[in-house]
């Protein structure tokens, strides 16, 4: 699960403020770039049992790679009327939308996004 946060040591208290990563997502996520790139590594290869502190550098990482699964999933617009019928992309952009926004919020937050495994 991802929230905002200062430290590791402190989840979020508000089940609102924190995001889970589905293991169908991440699944999907490693199959469909299993071969091709690397440039999603930061956010695919996450340790489902670990946890994980993003420095200020990874959220921005996190948020530019957020945007490029969008754009190759879920846009354009034609794409995307395609793959309604298909639950795992609409999961995807949903996750992707918030996970996107949270990284946004961190930042004017002048705080950092965690990652807390299972």
């Amino acid at each position: 699960m991802f929230g905002i946060s200062t430290s590791l040591k402190e989840v979020p208290e508000n089940e609102k403020e924190i995001l889970p990563f589905p293991s169908n997502v991440q699944r999907f996520l490693r199959e469909e770039f299993a071969s091709t790139s690397n440039r999603c590594d930061l956010l695919i290869d996450l340790d489902p049992y670990g946890d994980k502190l993003f420095l200020a550098r990874e959220v921005n990482e996190l948020i530019g790679i957020c945007e490029l699964l969008i754009q190759r999933y879920c846009t354009p617009k034609e794409a995307w009327m395609m793959h309604q019928s298909d639950k795992r992309i609409m999961e995807l952009h949903e996750f992707l939308e918030l996970l996107k926004r949270m990284c946004i919020a961190s930042v004017y937050q002048n705080a950092l996004v965690c990652f807390w495994g299972d």
